[in-house]
């Protein structure tokens, strides 16, 4: 294996981990935004709460009984929806974030097997060389050795 190739294979690992953190990022962000999305619709909530609570308040002095449980059913179903709102954001974002864990731990078992290959393959060159300069050193202890007899002769 020649250096590019090892350098290629570095270079695959070091990708794969930016493709993790990209994927970390990014499933990060959506997690965000979801939670951003809750506030705004739970701000949206609490506006439109308000705007019902205010027009009841006009209509109370006419129907005081009848719209104070109207005013109050509508406040506990609102509550109900934001909470179900949060739990659902809530979910999505632990969803996304098992997810990026999952694609974490996928990036660094490929990670290792590229390293454990990279050694293999490393281990191999070095046995290659190896071999290649013991049959050097072999020829050329062999020439040395007929230079010597022809000195001799």
């Amino acid at each position: 294996m020649s250096n590019n190739q090892l350098d290629e294979l570095k270079n695959k690992a070091a990708e794969l981990g930016d493709e993790v953190k990209h994927s970390a990022k990014e499933a990060q962000l959506q997690g965000e935004k979801a939670l951003d999305d809750l506030k705004h619709s739970a701000k949206e909530v609490k506006l439109e709460a308000e705007k019902k609570v205010d027009e009841l308040k006009r209509d109370a002095e006419v129907r005081h009984a009848e719209d104070k449980a109207a005013v109050t059913e509508k406040v506990e179903d609102l509550k109900v929806k934001a909470e179900s709102a949060k739990v659902a954001a809530q979910e999505k974002f632990d969803h996304l974030k098992e997810e990026a864990g999952h694609k974490l731990d996928e990036a660094k078992q490929k990670a290792a097997e590229l390293k454990q290959e990279a050694s293999v393959k490393l281990d191999e060159l070095k046995v290659q060389a190896s071999e290649k300069f013991d049959e050097l050193k072999k020829k050329a202890t062999e020439t040395l050795g007929k230079f010597k007899k022809d000195d001799q002769a």
